[in-house]
């Protein structure tokens, strides 16, 4: 029978993957090598792992087969023939509230799928957390200036004022807009950084931001969110790797942002590269174990090493120490991670806090959680001396 091929097919997946790579990066390879699998089999098969992942580290001792069939129970709210045939009784209660569902199952604790419940920053709701891992986050754009009638003419619905909408996961943006030009990819929480930006303009007026630069600037989704709130600002832009700034460089080209400056450096080393002049405004969103954004890749929290906590607490503790040389008397430094662990968020502004000169306006847990989003956290520093 199919389906007992399809759950015999997602247990071989299960039991070969280590999470060395992302899992839909693994999980291309595989149907890439596997091709006499349909686009509905590879489908039905992918949402098999995905929902054995979501229950994270819950139910481990339970067999593999019986944790993939759960894991589609608690992940799903309309019935399919696949769990009709293994499991009639649950696909006749799959429409039902999560919590009433949760209750049909013996032995299982939402608690458990995130185990480390005293290593959370203060004001995360353990228990919601862990809910949110069984249900997918939903797509969220941010409109860019000029463009939100035409694009809330397009999609007629998901709009949260002042300008972004949420779309279900899986929608196929470029069929509707032009990314980076009208819309920009961006999580809601990373979207609410801005809130810690736009205080300085009512603050100090807007004339007073002048240099901004993204020390950690990724694919440059945050650089172009200042762009959009500062025109004209200049903008410097660093991270890592070469190949990084190659795709932000199309992505700004995409933005319209033709003049800024950027360079490679490992700020996390003694002595890096530097700008020459002093900054304004300067984002650091530091690399971190990226638990918040868990619910879009539960194997991340399936295979996570808590040990790791603390190594990339020692890399933020670096690049913070090189950055804040960098700032004008007066300038504001926003930290912010994708994590929900205190040592990443809390303990790192009290390691901010006690280098002379420097003072907080606002911190905060940006919770994603309940919002079928990402849980960030975010921090607004100034500069006193």
């Amino acid at each position: 029978m199919k389906f007992d091929n399809q759950l015999r097919i997602a247990g071989a997946i299960i039991a070969a993957y280590q999470g060395e790579t992302p899992l839909h990066v693994w999980l291309k390879d595989f149907f890439r090598q596997h091709k006499q699998m349909g686009s509905r089999d590879r489908k039905t098969v992918a949402g098999l792992v995905y929902g054995y992942y979501r229950l994270g580290h819950s139910v481990r001792e339970m067999s593999m087969e019986d944790r993939i069939l759960l894991g589609l129970f608690l992940t799903n709210d309309r019935p399919g023939e696949f769990l009709a045939y293994f499991r009639p009784e649950w696909n006749k209660q799959i429409n039902r509230p999560l919590e009433e569902k949760i209750s049909l199952v013996d032995g299982f604790d939402p608690a458990d799928i995130f185990p480390w419940k005293n290593e959370l920053s203060e004001g995360v709701d353990h228990y919601s957390f862990c809910l949110s891992f069984l249900r997918q986050p939903d797509l969220f754009l941010r409109i860019r200036p000029g463009y939100q009638q035409q694009v809330l003419e397009r999609v007629g619905q998901g709009f949260i004022p002042p300008s972004t909408i949420r779309l279900p996961n899986g929608t196929k943006v470029e069929e509707l807009f032009t990314p980076d030009k009208e819309v920009v990819i961006q999580d809601y929480s990373s979207q609410r950084v801005a809130e810690f930006l736009c205080e300085l303009s009512s603050a100090e007026g807007r004339g007073a931001v002048r240099k901004f630069w993204d020390t950690c600037a990724a694919s440059g989704g945050k650089a172009i969110l200042v762009h959009d709130l500062y025109p004209g600002m200049d903008i410097t832009v660093s991270d890592i790797r070469e190949s990084i700034l190659r795709n932000l460089q199309q992505r700004f080209h995409q933005a319209g942002i033709k003049e800024y400056h950027s360079f490679v450096a490992d700020l996390s080393k003694p002595d890096p590269w530097m700008p020459a002049e002093r900054m304004d405004l300067v984002l650091t969103d530091v690399p971190c174990t990226g638990s918040g954004t868990w619910s879009r890749t539960p194997e991340e929290l399936y295979f996570f090493n808590p040990r790791k906590i603390s190594d990339y607490q020692s890399t933020q503790k670096s690049i913070l120490s090189n950055v804040i040389g960098s700032l004008t008397p007066g300038a504001c430094l926003v930290y912010s991670t994708c994590s929900v662990f205190k040592k990443e968020n809390e303990d790192m502004i009290a390691f901010i806090l006690s280098k002379p000169g420097l003072r907080q306006e606002r911190a905060e847990v940006l919770k994603g959680y309940d919002q079928k989003s990402d849980t960030m956290y975010a921090a607004k520093l100034i500069v006193i001396y």
